[in-house]
């Protein structure tokens, strides 16, 4: 798959596969296909609603990554409070760091798309970047 064919993954809640992703299942796509990297953990069995099961899951595989500076292929957590609501990937286009990131359109929302670092910065209270 090509970044192309990523920002062409529809959204799909508890989605891990390219007929439909959630944030964490496209940056599980994107991180195998753009940076040969190995596959995170489905978590299927979490809801992508509990964001307090979605933490716990996360914090878990987190001993597994190294927390890092923004790069090509580090993955952004983002937090609201002391949970992570959001997840996405680094990614480089035209030598700029960008994110990779979806979510369920409708609503002020987007599905798939590219964003600069600073304005996801901005919409979470706090936001780590971990490689492994």
């Amino acid at each position: 798959m090509t970044l192309n064919d990523l920002l062409n993954v529809p959204y799909l809640a508890n989605g891990r596969l390219p007929d439909g992703a959630d944030c964490y299942g496209l940056t599980r796509l994107a991180r195998v296909h753009l940076f040969g990297k190995p596959w995170m953990p489905e978590h299927g069995a979490v809801e992508g609603s509990d964001k307090r099961a979605l933490t716990k899951a996360m914090l878990k595989e987190s001993v597994n990554y190294r927390i890092c500076e923004p790069h090509p292929g580090a993955i952004a957590c983002c937090y609201r409070g002391r949970l992570c609501t959001h997840i996405a990937l680094v990614v480089e286009i035209d030598g700029r760091l960008m994110i990779l990131e979806t979510d369920e359109p409708g609503k002020g929302r987007h599905g798939p798309r590219l964003m600069n670092i600073k304005p996801l910065q901005q919409r979470f209270l706090r936001v780590v970047f971990y490689d492994d």
